[in-house]
């Protein structure tokens, strides 16, 4: 997993391409929800930020089975070293971002790192137990990895940013 060549948070805020649509679309149908729900294209940090606070629902519930059924099956933990080496990267991508878009909050920055992070495990998870590219872990990192923020289901949409 060669994560330093990724868009790490590069396109936040522009337009989302069909590919994008069709992760998201994957990632909802792996984890058994409706594929066919509407994409909120989130367009500032600010606005990022308020949903980042609105409470987790059913999707989350279903990523933290999906990944506890994974670490059961391969042993992996959050000490892997390339995890652990990744973290600054993030940081730094996202306060990057965040400083072309004007944003100075650093519980936002380490917000988007942190989701980032757990991305990138939950992708190492999947990718330990051999599950194929169509695992809502590969999909949810491959749009990290395109530059975006999936920031999850929120009143009834899915909210890239």
């Amino acid at each position: 997993m060669n994560n330093l060549h990724h868009s790490w948070f590069a396109v936040l805020g522009q337009p989302a391409g069909a590919s994008e649509y069709d992760e998201v679309a994957g990632y909802l149908r792996g984890l058994n929800l409706d594929a066919t729900t509407p994409i909120r294209a989130v367009q500032s940090w600010q606005e990022a930020g308020q949903l980042t606070r609105q409470p987790a629902g059913l999707w989350w519930a279903r990523e933290e089975a999906e990944r506890k059924r994974l670490e059961a099956q391969v042993g992996l933990r959050l000490s892997d070293a390339d995890l652990v080496a990744l973290t600054d990267s993030l940081h730094g991508a996202a306060a990057v971002a965040a400083a072309r878009a004007g944003c100075s909050d650093p519980g936002l920055i380490k917000a988007a790192a942190g989701s980032a992070f757990y991305a990138a495990y939950q992708y190492r998870l999947a990718c330990a137990a051999d599950s194929t590219g169509d695992h809502p872990f590969m999909r949810k990192y491959a749009l990290f990895a395109a530059g975006r923020w999936p920031l999850g289901l929120i009143d009834a949409h899915y909210a890239l940013f």
